[in-house]
């Protein structure tokens, strides 16, 4: 009787571990991650320098190849083909410990990310200038919209909205001769009216704060993201943000 009810929870173990390991193995659907800073601060927002170094090399040794946003765009739209485990890096806000410090690990594990600037703040304190943004696009990073100001597009009217959307744009425009741009939602938020606007004033493709992985198909003013916070476990809290993207993706939350 006792060696049956051992077999019964070996059984039992060897289910559910069966089970969780299909929930978290890798599936089709396209990651997308979100940093802001990258540095030695406080805040739950900054990633330590040695986090994301380790961060790059656990997803170049497991075969991923980083691509731009506008990338994902084409590849999802079925108009250009995507490599075999593409993965997209987007940093919000334009800080500048993204090109003093991001930068640099960037190309030393010789991967590729998407930097979406506020436009008003470029080159006051704590932000990049336009000429970093230049050298960094000239690197093989993509430059995006943040807005001009960082407001929450849900909380300001339609013709502000514009304005933000349209304006920001134009800037990108005149300073990187950039002239089809990718967004990202300050705060994540987005709604209908955003939407259409993004369509009507030149974007290509917007990242949003819905967390979860991406497929042909999906909306390309809906891309779905997730956070990277400060590790409080090193590595095991990326490795475990991962895990939890395919899972949703499995059960097709």
């Amino acid at each position: 009787m006792k060696r049956r009810i051992i077999l019964y929870i070996l059984v039992l173990f060897a289910a559910v571990f069966s089970v969780l390991a299909w929930l978290g193995s890798a599936s089709s659907g396209i990651p997308v991650l979100t940093y802001h800073h990258i540095g030695s601060g406080n805040d739950w927002l900054y990633v330590s320098e040695a986090d994301f170094e380790k961060q790059l090399v656990y997803l170049r040794e497991r075969g991923y190849t980083t691509i731009s946003v506008a990338e994902l765009a084409e590849g999802l739209s079925g108009r250009t083909k995507l490599p075999t485990r593409p993965i997209v890096l987007t940093f919000d806000d334009g800080y500048d410990d993204n090109y003093q410090a991001a930068l640099p690990v960037l190309l030393r594990q010789g991967m590729r990310a998407s930097f979406f600037v506020v436009t008003g703040k470029m080159g006051q304190p704590g932000y990049m200038s336009w000429a970093q943004a230049a050298k960094m696009r000239a690197q093989g990073m993509e430059i995006g919209s943040h807005t001009v100001h960082h407001y929450t597009l849900t909380e300001i009217n339609l013709k502000e909205m514009e304005r933000e959307l349209r304006g920001s744009r134009l800037m990108l425009e005149s300073n990187l001769s950039i002239t089809t741009a990718v967004f990202a939602n300050p705060f994540g938020e987005t709604a209908p009216a955003v939407v259409e606007l993004l369509e009507k004033t030149g974007y290509q493709a917007a990242c949003s704060s819905v967390v979860g992985l991406n497929r042909p198909g999906g909306n390309l003013f809906m891309i779905r993201r997730m956070s990277v916070p400060r590790a409080k476990f090193g590595l095991w809290d990326f490795r475990l943000r991962l895990w939890w993207l395919n899972m949703l993706d499995r059960l097709e939350l």
